[in-house]
């Protein structure tokens, strides 16, 4: 095997002042690969407690279950097989007797119900009279409010006739006084007409005896009837402003007597139903105090017959309740019995019970230690690949290494090793052996070390499709089965037969010793599309072929160590 260290020994190195920042670099990235690291173990760990906590919690109570089925079952057991006919007819007298306790006291309850629902009838039944009652008394003292209400009315319209009583008297007593001034006037005016009466025969008389001229006798005679009708006039229109005022009054005088009429009217008529009212209101009370009385009367006797039968069913509900008391407590006392059998049975099955647990936790732990140990193998397997430049997809899980060769994988058809294969393989091993067995919590425990080939899905140009099931089909399958055994089967050979200086490396024995061989052709990693494409090339390109092209290098551990 060609691992050749002997050029860094002899000092044949043509590294210039760049290596110093690829180490640099190489370092920062490690760092920061390494914070991420601790931060998906965290991550990983705190999923782990949880999960870890609901599968204690599902098994507790899958136990539990367990253990009642188990003790119902073993009752059943013991009382069809092992128990005398004694016990097993005592106990299914204590069955019978805890039945018929239980139908009796449920009759009991039946009929208490019952009785309650009566007595809410006839609490319902009172309510009612009483509401019929407090209905009468709430009519009494809404007949009170409207008498009260019509007397006040009463008495406004009393005040009003007697307001309209004084404007009458008012009226009258102006007319009164309008009639006495139209009487003056037409005196004034009877004395005006007989002073121009007199006036006009002691002018005619002067004239005829000749003391005045004729001239003057028409002028005398022609200014006492204008002086006499000037003044008629005007006391004829004094009286004709005094009869228009008279007219007017009397017509109102005439408006308040039809209003005191109406008033009188309604007041008559108010006061006629007012009475009425009083009569309705009066037999009202007489029937309020007659279904008072009754109601009184029914609802003493109705108090009196429940009380009765309340006390007749509570001494009987007594009486029943002792006996119930006894046969309980005799039950009681069977059932505890039964009941401290089954609880020594308990006891042995929650021994066995936690004895269980206890392994299973004891395999959780060992779960869980060897998830913690894988962890730690796939950390230093992946701070040794990054730090001797290979490249590699490492599950931080698991600790399953995929080799990534490149371009440089197999040709097509052949298992036949690559020079630059050999180089990462030549990098690669040495790493691995001493991550996976220079580790003393987890060298002890390997089991095997498993080299797992791949190969492309591909036969003679097409598509290989696992899932025909035609002749062609089938031989190009297990041509690709053999071939990707083949090809993990090269790399075992040349892990193990490889010469040259310094070929060796640590561990290389113990690695070795655990190896073993298998091929997956290309079944497990590709999610294949276009499955009905015509050439291979096709295929490969709307699939990544490259990808089934790899190595995986996957450890087993025994989980009994």
């Amino acid at each position: 095997m060609g691992f050749n260290y002997s050029k860094n020994k002899e000092g044949q190195s043509g590294d210039s002042f760049w290596t110093s920042y690829s180490d640099l670099f190489l370092g920062l990235s490690t760092i920061f690969l390494l914070l991420y690291v601790m931060a998906s173990l965290r991550s990983g760990t705190d999923g782990l407690k949880g999960q870890i906590e609901n599968q204690k919690l599902s098994m507790q109570v899958e136990e539990l279950q367990h253990q009642l089925k188990m003790y119902e079952s073993v009752k059943n057991e013991y009382l069809a097989n092992q128990a005398p006919k004694d016990e097993v007819q005592e106990y299914q007298e204590l069955m019978d007797k805890l039945t018929l306790l239980q139908e009796d006291t449920k009759s009991e309850k039946d009929r208490l119900v019952q009785q309650a629902l009566e007595n809410d009838t006839k609490v319902k039944a009172l309510n009612k009279y009483q509401q019929m009652v407090r209905n009468v008394l709430n009519a009494n003292k809404m007949a009170k409010s409207k008498i009260i209400n019509r007397d006040d009315l009463i008495k406004e319209q009393d005040v009003e006739i007697e307001t309209q009583d004084v404007q009458i008297t008012s009226l009258q007593q102006d007319i009164d006084t309008k009639k006495n001034l139209i009487a003056q006037g037409e005196r004034r005016i009877m004395e005006s007409e007989t002073a121009l009466q007199k006036q006009m025969k002691d002018l005619q008389k002067a004239y005829q005896k000749n003391k005045m001229t004729k001239a003057l006798y028409q002028q005398k005679v022609a200014q006492a009837k204008a002086e006499s009708e000037q003044k008629i006039g005007q006391l004829a229109q004094v009286n004709e402003q005094y009869q228009n005022q008279l007219q007017a009054a009397n017509s109102q005088m005439g408006q308040i007597q039809n209003e005191l009429q109406k008033t009188q009217g309604a007041l008559v008529a108010k006061e006629g139903a007012l009475a009425a009212k009083e009569g309705e209101l009066g037999q009202a009370r007489a029937n309020a105090q007659a279904a008072i009385s009754g109601l009184q009367d029914e609802m003493g006797r109705q108090k009196a017959a429940l009380e009765g039968e309340m006390g007749r069913q509570k001494a009987a509900a007594a009486a029943r309740m002792a006996g119930l008391s006894d046969q309980l407590g005799r039950a009681k006392a069977e059932a505890n019995a039964q009941i401290g059998g089954l609880k020594g049975q308990m006891g042995k099955d929650k021994a066995a019970a936690q004895a269980r647990l206890a392994g299973l936790q004891g395999q959780l732990e060992k779960a869980q230690a060897e998830l913690e140990a894988r962890k730690s193998v796939a950390g230093e397997i992946q701070k040794g690949f990054a730090k001797a430049g290979i490249k590699a997809d490492i599950d931080m899980e698991t600790g399953d290494v995929v080799l990534d060769f490149g371009q440089t994988y197999f040709d097509s058809d052949s298992a036949k090793l690559k020079a630059a294969m050999k180089g990462v393989i030549e990098k690669a091993m040495p790493i691995y052996s001493q991550s996976l067995f220079g580790n003393p919590k987890v060298s002890d425990k390997v089991s095997a070390v498993e080299i797992i080939g791949f190969a492309s899905p591909t036969y003679q140009g097409r598509f290989v499709n696992p899932m025909s099931q035609k002749a062609d089909d089938k031989t190009a399958l297990k041509y690709n089965m053999d071939l990707s055994y083949r090809r993990a089967k090269s790399i075992f050979n040349y892990v193990l037969d490889g010469q040259g200086p310094g070929s060796e490396f640590a561990h290389q024995k113990e690695l070795m010793a655990k190896m073993k061989v298998s091929g997956r052709s290309f079944l497990e990693v590709m999610n294949v599309q276009g499955r009905n494409v015509a050439t291979a090339q096709e295929f490969c390109r709307l699939n990544d072929c490259k990808k089934a092209q790899r190595v995986i290098i996957r450890f087993s551990m025994d989980q009994k160590k």
